[in-house]
């Protein structure tokens, strides 16, 4: 049986979307396949957390998760709304109906209800005729096509997939297997319209569409910015005063970097062209490299002399003049 998705990230109940975004990355970072080549629990336990931050970071699928209990929301059941699935006219009014519209009727006297379907059919749902006859009885009365509802559907993709581009596959509102391809580029929230793959048309109306809503797992190492992509690298103290060059990983492989003499934690340097394609243009974003300066916690007796010699050999005090 699998596990409650908040013990999986190892988060309360009511921890918010910073706090479950941080213990993801903690936890992706220690299980990632990368990390763990051939280890088929680390692979496994990493699915598991990808499937947890998925359901927990959309808020949508998070309420229903915490309405329906674990064990229900992974058999499928859903919580919420009519039983059987029925719609409430007084919705349709209010504005619930197809397209989300408000319809309103007015009348010079002695409306029916024939003239308020009518009217709403005229407003909402197209202004094609498609049949004739009355649902209600007496006069005859022309009735129009509908287009179909617009519907939604969520995919969660890989750091690695938005950065590249990916191919995949979904199915659409009558469960046909679509295939939808999500450019390289695209942004967290970021939708992909499929024209016509929506809803079924209403007496020889046209199909609605189908909106794809991406969502993007964080990656253990790499943040994206914009199109930019950061990463914090570690160095020495003697890679950090004497320059170095060190072997950074990017989206496409690792390169050599040259850490600059003197460099100070914090300092950025910048590889061009590394980061996210441009969605919309020509052109790349850039790779963003964070020096951390890494101080070691025991040196021993003879690094604490040595360390003291340059001290006295430097004379340096950083905070001099700083605040003065």
């Amino acid at each position: 049986m699998s596990r409650d998705f908040y013990s999986v990230l190892g988060v309360k109940r009511g921890a918010d979307e910073a706090e479950i975004k941080k213990a993801y990355r903690k936890l992706a970072r220690k299980y990632h396949p990368d990390v763990n080549p051939g280890d088929k629990s680390a692979e496994e336990r990493f699915k598991e957390i990808q499937r947890a931050y998925g359901v927990l970071t959309d808020t949508e699928q998070r309420e229903i998760y915490d309405q329906v209990g674990h064990d229900n929301y992974e058999r499928g059941v859903r919580g919420g709304g009519p039983a059987g699935g029925e719609m409430d006219y007084e919705d349709i009014f209010r504005g619930g109906g197809p397209g989300g519209r408000t319809y309103t009727y007015t009348s010079g006297g002695g409306g029916n209800m024939q003239d308020v379907f009518e009217q709403m059919f005229r407003q909402g749902f197209g202004t094609d005729r498609s049949w004739s006859g009355s649902p209600f009885g007496g006069q005859h009365r022309e009735q129009y096509s509908r287009r179909g509802r617009d519907m939604q559907s969520e995919l969660s993709i890989s750091f690695s997939d938005a950065y590249l581009g990916k191919k995949v596959r979904l199915r659409d509102a009558e469960g046909k297997e679509l295939e939808v391809t999500i450019p390289g580029g695209i942004e967290d929230g970021g939708k992909v319209k499929l024209h016509g793959k929506g809803e079924q048309g209403v007496n020889g109306g046209p199909p609605g569409d189908l909106h794809v809503n991406v969502r993007i797992q964080p990656h253990p190492y790499f943040e994206r910015r914009g199109d930019n992509i950061y990463l914090d690298v570690p160095v020495t103290f003697e890679e950090a005063a004497l320059g170095a060059k060190v072997e950074v990983p990017t989206m496409t492989g690792k390169v050599q970097m040259t850490i600059p003499a003197g460099s100070q934690g914090g300092s950025e340097l910048r590889l061009r062209g590394k980061g996210f394609p441009h969605l919309r243009g020509t052109g790349r974003g850039d790779q963003i490299v964070r020096i951390e300066i890494e101080v070691p916690k025991d040196i021993g007796m003879r690094g604490r002399d040595l360390l003291r010699e340059f001290s006295n050999l430097t004379q340096q005090n950083p905070r001099l003049g700083r605040w003065n």
